[in-house]
């Protein structure tokens, strides 16, 4: 283990000396490329209640550097190029309960939990009056690929896009995503998705992702998805915000949510539907929402790797996105800024109902989320905050569950 840890360290410090020589390289030219630095402290503890489950979770400390480069010019006259560069390592503190957690790397031939793991990554990208390119590493929050902050190390991408704002209302982007690195996984991987036990792979994810503005308070998007021998993704989101008492900060915000995924591989079927949509009222420091989501058709499919589908109108640790499941949602979050800045809590109840076992029973579930979040206000502690969740799980037929997770995280640029 000593041998393979001096390694990835050996490994991260040459990340960082490579990106410290670019930021020196390209300093005369204009002082605007930034590292932004990361420290995490990561607790999680699932606790089934069931004697035959093993309980998952572990303690771990990450550490992840961001480098971002000014864009520079080029000799072709509007061109101008720049550099990312990223390194991630995190090492595990708890000892190895032999269980996946989905937060560490696990093997499942020797059933152990890796001591540590490093991830790393680096993009050149272009730009041209108002188009961008980026070629390698990609961070994209949008349907299928987005990055999860809610373990440890973040989950990336590696492909090729363009991103371009066709006007001030409309921007497209467009992309080839060949490869993913999970967040519990060093390296980058092909896309797979696996279905009644069997494994497929994918050639990769082709991409068109379409926003608008309709109006300062109205905004669409339509994105379209081709994961390549597996499935076809449509999606689109409506977002309007209404300022029913400007004066008393009385808003309404309204979220419309629709996907469509289908098979595109003949060894076997997907048809469904997810449709959702949330309402939530803010009141000065309260806010109020309410939701509701339906699955029409078969479970919604979400490729291998733990990929969570944030763009869900509220996703929760358990998704809710069983074969023809219902579930509403309800929130309540305070902002505690005129008695304690900093700090806010975030109170979650989700109802399942009208999904079925896999032996044809009548199923029901519920998840809670207490959230607790507190930014240091000082100055001496400035970029320090600390998370803290509570999740309780019930299911009338399966195992439940609750759930701690405490993070100290540490962010700075420089």
């Amino acid at each position: 283990m000593n041998t393979i840890l001096s390694n990835k360290t050996i490994l991260t410090i040459s990340i960082l000396s490579t990106a410290l020589s670019m930021q020196q390289m390209l300093k005369a030219d204009e002082d605007v490329s930034h590292f932004k630095l990361l420290l995490k402290n990561a607790y999680i503890d699932r606790d089934f209640d069931s004697s035959t489950v093993k309980d998952a979770g572990s303690w771990s400390q990450g550490i992840s550097l961001f480098y971002d480069s000014h864009y520079y010019d080029t000799p072709l006259d509007g061109l101008k190029i720049g550099a990312e560069i990223t390194g991630q390592y995190a090492v595990r503190l708890s000892q190895d309960k032999h269980v996946a957690d989905t937060i560490l790397p696990f093997n499942t031939a020797t059933q152990k939990q890796a001591s540590d793991y490093l991830k790393y990554g680096g993009t050149l990208k272009f730009k041209y009056a108002n188009t961008e390119v980026k070629i390698g590493e990609l961070w994209l929050d949008l349907p299928v690929t987005t990055v999860d902050p809610s373990r440890q190390l973040l989950t990336s991408y590696w492909g090729a896009n363009l991103h371009t704002e066709i006007t001030d209302q409309l921007s497209i982007e467009i992309g080839h995503v060949d490869k993913v690195s999970p967040r519990n996984q060093e390296g980058f991987h092909d896309f797979t998705y696996t279905t009644k036990g069997q494994t497929y792979d994918s050639k990769g994810l082709n991409y068109i992702d379409l926003r608008y503005k309709i109006n300062p308070n109205f905004k669409a998007e339509y994105y379209y998805g081709n994961l390549e021998n597996l499935y076809d993704k449509h999606y689109l989101g409506l977002e309007h915000t209404w300022d029913i008492l400007t004066q008393q900060n009385l808003t309404l915000m309204s979220k419309f949510k629709y996907f469509n995924s289908q098979d595109n591989n003949s060894d076997f079927n997907i048809d469904n539907q997810n449709i959702g949509l949330i309402e939530t009222l803010k009141y000065k420091n309260h806010s109020f929402g309410v939701g509701y989501q339906q699955i029409i058709g078969d479970a919604y499919p979400l490729p291998d790797g733990y990929l969570p589908e944030t763009y869900f109108i509220n996703w929760n640790v358990t998704g809710f996105f069983k074969a023809k499941e219902k579930s509403w949602h309800f929130i309540y979050a305070y902002n505690f800024k005129d008695y304690v800045p900093g700090l806010n809590v975030v109170l979650k109840q989700v109802y399942g109902y009208h999904f079925k076992t896999t032996d044809g029973q009548a199923n029901k579930e519920q998840e809670g989320n207490v959230i607790l979040n507190y930014n240091f206000q000082q100055q001496a502690l400035k970029g320090l905050a600390v998370q803290y969740l509570y999740i309780p799980y019930r299911i009338d037929h399966g195992t439940d569950f609750h759930e701690n997770r405490l993070f100290l995280t540490y962010n700075t640029k420089f």
